[in-house]
């Protein structure tokens, strides 16, 4: 059986310091007549308590009652009492080196507290400054973890980012895919696992034959992967471990802001390449495009003499010319809005521009049901015209899309807070609510066949003349609102 000597010490030297206090006494009295010479027991009954704490001084209390009362109190050489006198100075004795150590060792306890408070305080703000200084949130994380890792209790310690809804370590110890997977399950449910973070520190939960599971606890941009010995782990130690997770929080959460800036930024110059692209082949698709259409057109005329069975042939090449046109024209209209080309604004009539589109639009119109809510009071809008023409025409022809044969398309139009709000509404299927939102994005499309480019044209038509423009499904099916602002009337006198 070992014995631990840094326990065994103490009581040494208390049973050491009262024989060689004893001894003194009896050097003293021999030669001087001191009272109440008994109380420089205290002093090692004092110092005990302030080293070692309760105990030793408490042994120290006793042994030095016991060997004053063997070596000096009458009858010498045993442990009886004379008289009430005597029996009430080694009370006395005894009760003043109690207490004596006892608050000594109180004394010492809360200085070791406050110590630790301090050396916790410290530690944390030298790691937080030195963290924060860091231009490198890795480099941050990394020290935070080494920190962490350096605790008696702690075998393991990493920090874990979770971005897109998948989990990466940020610093620390390497952890296999199956932690990853449990990291992941973590952050999206909130749930820890093996712990928590309480107001006095961390706290373990420990299964029975699980003692080396990891804890996994969620923070703010991720979660924190430990492996601790529960055992060893002492409240300061959870004390500090919880500050230190705060910490962790905090950097994971300039982590997650960090990626998702440099995610913005590089989607914005992937997007400012693209535009950049398609205009540039916008621009140099317009005349060959308009040269093969005007080829095309010329073949499939009587005067090219080809036999019905070619002229098929050209008129569809014409039909996909056509339908190669009108892209490169939408994306040379999208790509000059997004360049904040100027506007020509004046103060129009909406009817009159509508009558227009619907004149233009009469044969693919032919076979729905056109229900027109135009009052013919409404004020004049400011619009570039040109603009809002093609506003209109996106939102029919997306209408005559999914509007069966036989269906009605409503147009319609009222003024309502000093602006024109004009609808397009057409029979068919409801468009999915988690579509509403996405349908005015570049691109996107719920058609067989399409760009994906007119909503999105119609959206920045809308936006660049103040207005705004939404999607909402109806009982009939769905309808686009857009709003335009009503022209400013000048008074007349």
């Amino acid at each position: 059986m070992r014995v631990d000597l840094r326990r065994v010490v103490p009581f040494g030297y208390a049973l050491a310091g009262v024989a060689v206090i004893t001894a003194l006494i009896g050097l003293v009295r021999s030669r001087y007549a001191v009272p109440d010479i008994s109380m420089v027991y205290l002093l090692l009954v004092l110092w005990l308590g302030a080293r070692y704490g309760i105990l030793p001084a408490a042994v120290a209390g006793v042994a030095a009652l016991l060997a004053y009362d063997f070596f000096y109190v009458p009858p010498a050489g045993t442990f009886a009492v004379r008289g009430p006198n005597e029996l009430l100075g080694l009370v006395l004795l005894l009760a003043a080196a109690l207490v004596t150590g006892h608050l000594a060792a109180s004394l010492r306890e809360a200085s070791e507290r406050s110590s630790a408070t301090a050396a916790e305080a410290t530690t944390l703000y030298e790691l937080a400054t030195g963290a924060l200084r860091l231009p490198e949130v890795g480099a941050a994380i990394a020290l935070l973890c080494q920190r962490a890792r350096s605790l008696p209790a702690v075998s393991r310690f990493t920090l874990v980012a979770v971005e897109d809804g998948a989990a990466r370590v940020a610093g620390g110890d390497e952890l296999d895919a199956g932690v990853l997977r449990r990291c992941e399950w973590s952050f999206q449910r909130g749930t820890s696992v093996g712990g928590s973070i309480e107001p006095e520190g961390l706290g373990l939960v420990r299964v029975a034959g699980r003692a080396r599971e990891p804890v996994i606890l969620p923070l703010a941009g991720g979660v924190a992967v430990m492996t601790i010995a529960a055992a060893e782990a002492d409240q300061p130690q959870r004390r500090l471990l919880a500050a230190l997770l705060s910490l962790g929080s905090l950097l994971l959460d300039r982590r997650t802001a960090a990626f998702q800036a440099h995610r913005a930024s590089t989607l914005e110059a992937s997007d400012s390449l693209k535009t950049a692209v398609l205009s540039s082949l916008s621009h140099e698709l317009k005349s060959p495009l308009a040269a093969l259409r005007a080829g095309l057109t010329a073949l499939a005329g009587p005067a090219a003499g080809l036999d019905v069975e070619h002229r098929e042939l050209v008129v569809g090449l014409d039909r996909e010319a056509s339908r190669l046109d009108r892209l490169v024209g939408e994306l040379l209209t999208m790509s000059r809005l997004e360049s904040g080309q100027a506007l020509e604004l004046e103060p129009r009539s909406f009817p009159e521009l509508a009558g227009a589109v619907l004149d233009r639009m009469a044969p693919q119109l032919a076979d729905r049901r056109l229900l027109l809510r135009l009052p013919d009071d409404l004020p004049p809008v400011l619009m570039d015209e040109l603009q809002v023409d093609r506003l209109l025409t996106n939102l029919l022809d997306n209408a005559l899309e999914f509007t069966p044969a036989g269906g009605a398309i409503e147009l319609g139009a009222r003024v309502a807070g000093g602006h024109l709000v004009a609808w397009v509404e057409n029979e068919g299927p409801m468009i999915p609510a988690a579509e509403l939102r996405s349908i005015f994005d570049k691109f996107w499309t719920g058609r067989a066949s399409g760009s994906g480019l007119g909503l999105a044209i119609a959206r920045l038509i809308a936006e660049r003349h103040g207005g705004t423009i939404e999607a909402r499904n109806r009982r009939s099916g769905p309808r686009f609102e857009f709003t335009l602002p009503v022209a400013a009337v000048e008074s007349r006198r």
